[in-house]
């Protein structure tokens, strides 16, 4: 294809999809919950029994999701089939947008998509639903490190009216996200188009995976959203769930790393040199980068883990790492 219906092409099919993106963000879920409060029951402080007995009817449908959601992740891994760990990764963050549902119980509206964390509220303490969902804060919170670099940055700006802050800095994190997205999508369809075996300019210049960082960055502003922005009515209240980001993040992290040994064994020297000179998803300087890195150096003394049990074993490391730093935060 020449170049300049390559560029057009690119430009045209990224601004598509980043479009789709900022919709299904700000406006999708609005409407959706609207649509959804026709067909989803409202229960009251004073319908307890009725909550409970409709909870007990759905939870075997919360179980079922639940469980199809972790089999998509560990069939994806196990079979190599990646894009089926990354649709469980994100189907477990689904239920962030249950945020925009701002009613007493928990399943109404929008908020029915909650049902897929359904079995983590069960293990909490508590003789009601509701009493069940105040104490489940210790489970879903899980992870709150994950709030640092954010918390850094409001303490910075220290405004007199946080939440307008937060709205304003919650936007901001969905428009980078796009914008980030955008380039990451022009950039390798601009290659595909080209007939390069990879993309390693503009946007993959700096990370080499864009796309799935500006997953991270828009995820991580629908968790903002859920801490700072979303108002609970009276008696409504639902724990932020940190833990649920940080477990898709490492998840989208492994899958990274699985896709980077597919592309060394088909590319060869070309993209273990790329790989050498490029930052994983993040730019950060060169002396950060072996930091981060210094669990894999223990364990298997070398850069990256190459094998799955090697990939697994580094999450659940990085993974235990984060929760022992969130329980001090």
């Amino acid at each position: 294809m020449r170049k300049t219906r390559a560029i057009l092409c690119s430009t045209i099919l990224s601004a598509v999809f980043s479009c789709a993106l900022l919709y299904s963000t700000l406006e999708l879920p609005v409407l959706l919950n609207r649509l959804m409060m026709e067909f989803t029951p409202h229960y009251g402080a004073g319908e307890l029994e009725e909550a409970e007995k409709f909870v007990d009817t759905v939870r075997p449908l919360g179980y079922a999701c639940l469980g199809a959601t972790l089999l998509m992740i560990i069939l994806g891994f196990i079979l190599g089939r990646l894009k089926l760990s990354f649709l469980g990764s994100a189907s477990l963050l689904l239920p962030t947008f249950s945020y925009y549902a701002s009613v007493m119980f928990f399943l109404a509206g929008i908020g029915f998509l909650r049902i897929l964390w359904l079995p983590f509220i069960e293990l909490s303490p508590g003789s009601s639903i509701y009493e069940k969902i105040s104490s489940a804060s210790s489970i879903l919170e899980l992870g709150d490190i994950a709030y640092l670099p954010y918390d850094a940055l409001r303490l910075l700006l220290s405004p007199a009216d946080g939440r307008s802050l937060d709205e304003t800095l919650f936007r901001a994190i969905v428009a980078a996200a796009s914008l980030l997205f955008f380039t990451g999508c022009a950039t390798w369809f601009y290659a595909r188009f080209q007939g390069k075996g990879f993309a390693d300019t503009l946007a993959y210049k700096y990370s080499r995976h864009p796309q799935y960082l500006s997953f991270l960055v828009w995820s991580y502003g629908l968790l903002v959203y859920d801490k700072y922005v979303f108002t609970p009515p009276r008696g409504g209240y639902f724990a932020p769930p940190p833990l649920f980001w940080v477990t898709a993040a490492l998840v989208l992290v492994g899958i990274a790393l699985r896709e980077e040994e597919d592309m060394v064994r088909k590319h060869g020297a070309e993209y273990s040199e790329y790989r050498s000179k490029t930052p994983f998803m993040i730019p950060l300087t060169r002396p950060v980068g072996r930091m981060l890195r210094t669990p894999v150096k223990l364990f298997f003394k070398k850069d990256y883990p190459e094998k799955a049990w090697e990939v697994a074993l580094v999450l659940a490391a990085y993974g235990l790492i984060l929760l022992a730093l969130s329980t001090l935060y």
